[in-house]
């Protein structure tokens, strides 16, 4: 067992460590007022030969009660300092529920001089077990690493 445990955390400390994070705080996410945060990275671990796949997790607090979600994204550069995407994931609230979402993000960093971005997701999240149906929309400002 220690030697899988060792193997993922090469593995994904791998993936970290290769990676372009980015965090961003959300407003909107999933009819929340108070918002909520983003963590992503680009995996060069599992790159595709185009775009950048993301690894993506958010966490909030909405009128529905905590909401989290885990979602594999790929990125692809459109024009300069846009990327649109799609991913598909897992969310929970107050069940877990089956992820799809779109993506849009604008790099400012050659408008500043600074690696801040602005985006906007558009996704639906699809409830089993009694979990909730529901549209997931956020705009995000942020800051890669």
């Amino acid at each position: 067992m220690r030697k899988w445990f060792v193997l993922l955390a090469l593995v994904m400390g791998s993936a970290f460590a290769a990676g372009n994070f980015s965090v961003a705080g959300s407003a909107g996410y999933a009819g929340s007022l108070l918002g909520g945060v983003e963590a992503s990275w680009d995996c060069i671990l599992f790159q595709p030969k185009k775009g950048a796949l993301r690894p993506t997790v958010d966490l909030g607090y909405g009128t529905g009660g905590f909401q989290a979600a885990f979602a594999m994204r790929h990125m692809f550069d459109v024009a300069e300092g846009v990327k649109v995407g799609g991913g598909i994931g897992v969310r929970y609230q107050g069940g877990v529920q089956a992820y799809l979402r779109g993506d849009v993000e604008y790099d400012l960093a050659q408008m500043i001089d600074l690696p801040l971005f602005v985006g906007a997701d558009l996704g639906y999240a699809y409830g089993f077990g009694g979990a909730p149906q529901t549209v997931v929309a956020q705009f995000k400002a942020g800051y890669r690493f």
